[in-house]
């Protein structure tokens, strides 16, 4: 866009000066025209005072809607309407808002948003396997000491089994000596009776 410095007479004689953006000097005679109507003002020079002007947000609001129903003619299956699907809206967004943002732009962050999930679902795999594998080897460990207390325990059953047919067998045994003991006792006693029977007799 160019700006355009014209002077001009009012409808007193006085002079004036006002600039216009527009895209070329005919423009600015339109828009001067426009701004002018209610009053009788001449043109009496006009110059060209700057290049690559930002163009006025009502100027931007006006392409937009000349470029939006453009498009609307072609048919909303059109190549066009397909390609600036969202396009209009983000762009009055950014008028509305003194936004600079894109479609290009959102698309990159996406990009870049998904590439960092990517990555951080990759760190997760690593640390979910490392885990995986860490439980994995202490789970081995727990079923070798499991292994070793069940072989024990084992083992401690079977001494216990043999200490228990032990003392019954010793049980049995002192039972026997028991008994033996108390019948040797008794025959003691009646050979005792027997000799003092004997003694008695041969007095």
């Amino acid at each position: 866009m160019n700006t355009y410095k014209i002077i001009f007479t009012r409808e007193n004689g006085t002079q004036g000066t006002d600039h216009f953006t527009a895209i070329n000097e005919r423009q600015a005679r339109k828009d001067f025209g426009e701004c002018y109507r209610h009053g009788t003002a001449t043109i009496i020079s006009i110059e060209l005072a700057s290049t690559n002007a930002p163009a006025t947000k009502q100027q931007e609001r006006d392409t937009l809607e000349k470029i939006r129903k453009m498009v609307e003619q072609l048919g909303p299956d059109s190549y066009l309407a397909t390609a600036f699907e969202g396009c209009f809206d983000l762009a009055a967004e950014n008028i509305d808002n003194d936004w600079a943002c894109s479609m290009a732009d959102r698309a990159r962050r996406a990009e870049k948003r998904a590439a960092e999930l990517e990555d951080k679902l990759a760190e997760s795999v690593k640390d979910y396997e490392a885990a995986h594998a860490a439980a994995h080897a202490v789970a081995e460990e727990k079923d070798a000491e499991i292994a070793q207390l069940k072989a024990q325990l084992a083992q401690m059953q079977e001494t216990a089994r043999w200490n228990g047919q032990r003392c019954d067998e010793e049980a049995t045994a002192a039972g026997e000596a028991q008994r033996r003991a108390e019948a040797a006792e008794a025959e003691v006693i009646q050979l005792k009776a027997k000799l003092y029977d004997l003694l008695v007799a041969g007095k």
